[in-house]
């Protein structure tokens, strides 16, 4: 029992708090933490991984005293969402034992940083990029001398991505300023690389300790794939939908009514939305709802308060509710479809089972016979104990930028070899040479407006005069790149279609290009500064999905593992013998050995690579390598392709294959020939190779202008249209900038190193590559899948589909309603209110608040109060239908004239007058 070494306060909380055991975490950071060490804390979400860390922060604050005002411990976490959460609890904590705590992110408002920056909390609860400001403040900064401890939450969401390396160097400046070290302790969902993690949290060569408890020992874990039943089949045709699909909707159902509460996890927003609209539109009474990034703030929060009462039994989510966001308890989780990684799958499934003495549950509802293998793979991996090791970025030059600007604000002279002495002892950056820092901070001195003062007699930097030198640290006070939209626009009816993301524009915006969106195939015909004009076509074939970015990548173990599973299946290992080993059911294994006697002809396992004729013009390599290896297989092929035949051929990448398309006729057996050349080419060929297909791509331009923005060397408002890409990579060659986008574009989006070892096994005979001329069952399943994506919907049942989505958009939406006569508030969803009155009074002198920014309701009703006055007067005169015009995303002017148009509409009219108006607000505002 480690609570006995707590302080007399503590323990007395705990026992008001009912808490008379300690977690296993507890257990074992508690002691750690006592004394002094640096912890990183890797455990299940929902196993007391915050008060592990709190509670022997709280002991010793009380019991050394706190003598001076000032901020004693930073707890440091990635979301706001997070934030709302802990200011409750920890708030809690410091209520009984005499201490202040506050949370400070960018909608604290001007009352709140001015009392925080007079009487400073004990504790502050903030994210990475709030710190980076907090450390601007001249009076907040002060207060930060009496820093001892500081909590960093999420760290595994932290360690592989740029925000991570900014909040290391930003730990590493804020120990400067302090003078002296300060204990950090590190909360992680489970990760592949702990000492790596730890390093990363810690810094370079500082001591640390790791307390592990492992998830999957108890974790309760299956692989299903439902078969069509009858009812299946009429519900599919009355549907409109796959009878495969409708099996696996009516399975979720099921599941969802045996438990209390479920989380659907899904790869994409894009699945996400059309996951939870299919449940709603074939089981209207299921009580679910959809969450992820892309949504509101005030809709994910209703969401989530939702199913931590109980009115929800389902929601379909992203990985927006894979962090530990309190939301109640989870009795089960479902993957609908496979997680692609280990660790996606543990995250998740650690959602469920938050009792300490409860299972966590997770079911993966797998789709073809790849994924359902991926999925056993990945479940048997996460028994065994394999995750994937983790990524941490090494030395970045643009987060090297923004920090060096940091630096000189915090003091406007360095030595440089002092400023080096303090980078390199983030973890990040231990290898960072002096010359390399030089050559950066030249760089810095060459921008306009400048960054950095460069004076080469002395080493010195310093800082510039000029108000374009801050204002550049405060808009990149964030590592996220900022993804704009484009409108896609009907070239013949000038109608909007919709909008697409930056990424997807970036690769694929070019005039003849064709692509499927919102179930219609469409051809680009020109691309202008903010919009691309496209038209119908009637041939979907060659197109791409628009989503296809967006996608987790399956790694190379685990496509290597699927490799190994079919080749037991096709050698006759029954099914039984596969349910065990994999540690799936005997329906599931049964269903794996069932679809894989369908392949006929030379197997794809992970010691063989299949090149297959699968059309005249279509040749499909199926490689067992993952997605970042085949990626990297499919430039390469492009490019020696390209330049054998003297034309365009398409490349689709799969984690088990590589499709490439031609116009014309593309023989297989030169497909062989140009994976022969490849395998015998040496490192700093491939190498160069690589190099010039990555810099043609789009997802390169995009990369090299994200990197560019962050290192203040083009403006923010700059986009893939309204500068010339090309001339933009050509003036960035040879600068910090070009090594950075090409550094990040390796790393992120291709896996080289097990790229150059296979090619390399292929020309030593250990993996062998052979040819097939007729079309097989696995190349069927490849290029279904790619038809899957490019589902081509009917005209008529597309728009009964878009407007049932947008009913059901609308009847979802949170507002904050007011009552202008007896002062109530709360929050209400659009399809939960049968009549417009107060619950309190009665009266119907009700408005709204359409958009909450900030957790605090009362100071939203008084920010917006003009807002609920002018909607109140649109209540009392259409009622319902006024608070369901109110949900779009119209102003409240045109939601007047609508209404004032619509005046006795039906539900569907309204609904598609609103879509009307909505695309063309939609519309100017993209083009604006």
């Amino acid at each position: 029992m480690v609570f006995h070494l707590l302080h007399p306060a503590v323990r007395e909380a705990l026992r008001e708090r009912g808490i008379e055991e300690p977690t296993e975490p507890q257990m074992k950071a508690i002691p750690e933490v006592l004394a002094g060490n640096n912890v990183l804390i890797i455990a299940p979400t929902g196993s007391g991984k915050t008060e592990a860390a709190l509670l022997p922060i709280l002991s010793m604050m009380l019991t050394t005293g706190l003598e001076n005002a000032g901020i004693y411990v930073l707890y440091i976490t990635p979301l706001r969402a997070l934030n709302r959460d802990l200011l409750e609890r920890i708030r809690w904590w410091g209520e009984r034992l005499g201490l202040r705590v506050d949370v400070r992110h960018g909608d604290t408002d001007k009352a709140d940083r001015q009392r925080q920056s007079k009487t400073p909390p004990h504790i502050l609860i903030t994210t990475p990029e709030m710190l980076q400001a907090i450390m601007t403040g001249r009076r907040l900064l002060s207060h930060l001398k009496e820093l001892r401890w500081v909590i960093v939450d999420e760290v595994h969401e932290l360690a592989e991505d740029k925000r991570g390396v900014q909040l290391s160097l930003a730990l590493e400046r804020l120990r400067y300023h302090v003078g002296r070290d300060f204990q950090i302790v590190g909360l992680s969902a489970t990760v592949g690389s702990p000492v790596e993690v730890a390093k990363f949290l810690i810094g370079a060569d500082r001591p640390f300790k790791i307390v592990m408890v492992s998830v999957t020992r108890y974790m309760k874990l299956d692989v299903v794939r439902p078969r069509p039943k009858e009812e299946d089949v009429k519900l599919a045709e009355a549907s409109s939908l796959f009878p495969d699909v409708v099996a696996r909707l009516r399975l979720i159902k099921r599941l969802v009514e045996e438990n209390r509460s479920t989380l659907i996890f899904v790869n994409t927003r894009s699945m996400a939305e059309l996951l939870g609209f299919r449940l709603s539109y074939l089981f209207p009474d299921l009580p679910a709802a959809v969450h992820h990034s892309s949504l509101s703030k005030m809709v994910r929060v209703s969401v989530e308060e939702r199913l931590r009462r109980g009115e929800l039994k389902a929601v379909v989510a992203t990985s927006s509710l894979e962090l530990g966001i309190d939301i109640g308890h989870v009795d089960l989780v479902i993957q609908y479809i496979s997680p692609h990684q280990v660790t996606r799958l543990l995250q998740r499934v650690g959602r469920s089972g938050h009792r300490l003495t409860a299972v966590p549950k997770g079911v993966v509802i797998g789709e073809d016979v790849n994924d359902v293998m991926e999925a056993a793979v990945i479940v048997k991996m996460a028994r065994s104990g394999f995750i994937e090791p983790t990524q941490i970025p090494n030395k970045p030059y643009d987060v090297l930028v923004n920090q060096v600007v940091a630096f000189l604000i915090l003091k406007p002279r360095w030595k440089l070899e002092e400023l080096y002495g303090v980078i390199k002892k983030a973890y990040p950056y231990r290898d960072l040479a002096l010359d390399e820092l030089r050559r950066v901070v030249k760089f810095m001195q060459d921008l306009y407006p400048r960054l950095a003062v460069y004076f080469e007699d002395s080493d010195t930097v310093a800082r510039p005069r000029g108000r374009g030198f801050y204002r550049y640290f405060y808009e990149t006070l964030s590592m996220i790149p900022d993804e704009r939209q484009y409108a896609v626009i009907n070239a013949q009816t000038g109608e909007l279609v919709g909008a697409l993301d930056e990424s997807f524009v970036a690769e694929y915006g070019n005039v003849g290009v064709k692509f499927i969106f919102r179930g219609r195939p469409w051809l680009i015909t020109a691309v202008e500064d903010r919009s691309i004009k496209v038209v119908e076509v009637s041939d979907p074939s060659g197109a791409i999905p628009s989503w296809i970015g967006e996608e987790i990548p399956v790694p190379f173990e685990v496509a290597q593992e699927v490799g190994k599973l079919r080749r037991m299946a096709r050698n006759g290992l029954d099914y039984g013998a596969i349910a065990e080993e994999y540690g799936i059911n005997e329906e599931t294994a049964r269903f794996i050995v069932e679809e894989m006697e369908k392949h006929r002809g030379p197997l794809p396992d992970e010691r063989t690579v299949v090149v297959e004729q699968y059309r005249d013009n279509v040749v499909i390599v199926h490689a067992a390598f993952g997605t970042l290896v085949n990626r990297a297989l499919g430039k390469l092929l492009g490019e020696l392709l390209i330049k054998v035949l003297e034309r365009p051929v398409g490349v689709h990448q799969d984690p088990y294959g590589v499709i490439i398309q031609s116009a014309d006729k593309l023989p297989a057996e030169l497909v062989v020939s140009q994976i022969r050349k490849l395998s015998s080419m040496d490192v700093r060929e491939l190498a160069e190779l690589i190099k010039s297909a990555l810099v043609k791509s789009g997802s390169f331009k995009r990369r090299i202008l994200h990197v560019a923005k962050r290192m203040g060397a083009v403006d923010k408002e700059a986009d893939v249209y309204n500068i010339s890409m090309s001339k933009l990579v050509d003036a960035f060659s040879g600068t910090p900038v070009f090594d950075e986008a090409l550094r990040e574009a390796l790393e992120k989006d291709l896996d080289l190193s097990h790229t150059v070892e296979i090619l390399q096994r292929i020309k030593t005979g250990e993996i062998s590559v052979v040819y097939t001329a007729a079309p097989t069952y696995l190349g069927d399943v490849l290029y279904e899948k790619l038809s899957h994506r490019l589902e081509i919907i009917p005209p008529e049942r597309l728009r009964r589909l878009v407007l049932d989505s947008a009913k059901a958009r609308l009847l979802n939406y949170a507002m904050l309603a007011v009552c202008l006569e007896c002062g109530w508030y709360g929050m209400v969803r659009v399809g939960e209110v049968n009549e417009v009155a107060c619950p309190r009074c009665g009266g119907n002198n009700i408005g709204v608040v359409r958009v909450v920014r900030s957790d605090n309701l009362e100071r939203e009703v008084r920010r917006n109060y003009e807002e609920v006055k002018k909607t109140a007067e649109i209540l009392r005169r259409h009622g319902w239908a006024g608070l369901y015009a109110l949900a779009s995303r119209l102003p409240i002017e045109a939601v007047e004239s609508l209404l004032a148009e619509a005046d006795g509409a039906d539900i569907n009219s309204l609904t598609e007058k609103i879509q009307e108006m909505e695309k063309e607000y939609l519309k100017q505002r993209l083009l604006e």
